[in-house]
Parts: C-alpha cells; sequence; structure tokens
C-alpha cells in the first residue's frame, strides 16, 4: 500500500497541532510513503509564514526544519517532470483545485498510491473523486 503524503498532513509531524496524532498513525501503519519533491517548498514556505506570524520561535523554526528534512528522508520522492505538471494542470482546471494541490494529486495517481492523506478538504474530495482512498486527519 502506498500512502501519498501531502504537505498539510507532513507539516502535522513536524509542529503540533489537531489532528497530528491521527498523522502519526497514518505515517506509522503505512507500507510506502511518498510524496512530489515540491513537499519542501511548500513546507518551508508554511514554516515561515508561520515565524513570520509569530506561531513559532526561531528555535522551534529551526527544529521544525530539521524535522521536516528528516521525514522527507524517509519518503519515496516524486520528481517533477512536465508530464506531471501537465496532469496537474487538467486536474486543476478539472477539479477546482489551487496549483499546489493539483500537482499532489497528479503525484499521487502518477505513481497509482492506494491512499491520499491531506487536511486541505478540496483536495480529499478530488482525490476520492479520483478514486483514491482518503485519510483526513481532522475527519471526526
Amino acid at each position: 500500500m502506498i500512502t501519498y503524503v501531502d504537505t498539510s498532513s507532513l507539516l502535522k509531524l513536524v509542529v503540533e497541532e489537531p489532528g497530528s496524532d491521527r498523522v502519526a498513525l497514518i505515517w506509522d501503519s503505512s507500507d510506502v510513503l511518498a510524496s512530489v519533491s515540491l513537499v519542501l517548498v511548500e513546507g518551508r514556505a508554511a514554516l515561515a509564514a508561520a515565524r513570520r506570524a509569530e506561531r513559532l520561535t526561531p528555535a522551534q523554526l529551526r527544529s521544525a526544519k530539521k524535522a521536516l528534512d528528516d521525514l522527507i528522508d524517509h519518503l519515496a520522492v516524486v520528481v517533477v517532470t512536465s508530464e506531471l505538471v501537465a496532469g496537474a494542470a487538467e486536474l486543476a482546471e478539472q477539479e477546482g483545485l489551487r496549483g499546489y494541490d493539483a500537482v499532489h494529486l497528479a503525484a499521487a495517481l502518477t505513481i497509482e498510491a492506494t491512499v491520499l492523506t491531506s487536511a486541505d478538504r478540496t483536495l480529499c474530495d478530488a482525490a476520492a473523486r479520483r478514486g483514491l482512498h482518503v485519510a483526513d486527519p481532522l475527519a471526526g
């Protein structure tokens, strides 16, 4: 079973927040974990935004960046190709997704993931329509 992890789920393993415990369970119970290479960019942007909003101290930011890098080391990383981008563009239009969310879904479909975990409801709904099992850490 391949579990595709989007940035919103991955960050719940880095910063304690609602759904963190569920993502940890998903992480621990998956055979293979994967994400697109852009997860680093999106993750670091979110962490930097949390620092700017003073939700993280400088020390917490350093720790979170290290934890993010460590988690990414455990992922099968999907490389962004022109085919992936073209597929993401189609998904963005067809499913009403934001750019990075469309890339996440395209990557999950490319590697034939079984499960997609995301805290983004729009992405979860699109993934379900495309035949993926969805693990939303905020669903209750």
